[in-house]
């Protein structure tokens, strides 16, 4: 298990790294010289976020896949932005297919990092306020894990790293997360192609949706928690 886990992390890298190399090759300064937007993130603003997706031309879907899936390391946004955003972009259907693999990527790069460098790199990262996981995750990992995506209340990346510093599976860990961020991840996409007509049951109404869902899921995890003792 170690070695597959040592496997998949290797896997992201060289994933990461050959779209990176790829990018410059290609773009050469016209790369080094959007990379400055990341470097002022912490001023984040979605409209400039937008337009630096579309600088790229019929590239724009490789590049939002990049952003989002370092964004664990790189950005301090919530994914509903950047999932909003590529759904004004890209259209729902294509939009919820990007942010599906770029989900899958970012909360691997987050569970690995975590589970290989330890709590003192998280602690770096998220500024000494990692999230606490109970000792059950290990044997009820999934289950919890899904749960609380299927709430969306619990912050994506926090969660992810907390994750990583347990002993649970990364493969509960993984289909917890894929399975919980699909109805989110479809309803942002959806809000992202109606946002310019937010008063509209096409932009209202995945809204309703994931706070339904959010509440339900949340009552589950709840009560599951609580049977469980965890």
């Amino acid at each position: 298990m170690k070695n597959k886990g040592k496997f998949i992390f290797a896997a992201l890298v060289i994933f990461l790294v050959i779209i990176i190399a790829y990018s410059e090759i290609r773009y050469g300064k016209i790369f080094r010289h959007n990379i400055k937007f990341i470097g002022h993130i912490t001023h984040f603003n979605p409209r400039r976020f937008r337009d630096f997706i579309l600088g790229y031309g019929k590239f724009a879907a490789l590049i939002y896949v990049l952003v989002y899936s370092l964004k664990p390391v790189l950005l301090v946004v919530p994914t509903s932005i950047l999932s909003v955003i590529a759904g004004s972009i890209f259209g729902p259907w294509m939009a919820f297919f990007l942010s599906m693999i770029s989900t899958f990527l970012g909360a691997s790069l987050a569970f690995l990092l975590a589970n290989k460098l330890g709590k003192p790199f998280v602690d770096k990262i998220l500024r000494g306020k990692a999230m606490k996981l109970g000792e059950g995750i290990e044997k009820h990992g999934f289950m919890i894990i899904l749960l609380m995506r299927l709430s969306f209340i619990f912050a994506f990346d926090p969660l992810s790293y907390a994750a990583g510093l347990t002993k649970m599976k990364y493969r509960d860990f993984i289909l917890g997360t894929m399975i919980g961020i699909a109805p989110e991840m479809l309803a942002y996409s959806f809000m992202g192609k109606n946002i310019e007509h937010p008063l509209t049951a096409r932009f209202v109404t995945p809204i309703l949706l994931i706070m339904l869902v959010a509440l339900v899921s949340y009552t589950s995890y709840s009560f599951y928690k609580k049977k469980r003792q965890i």
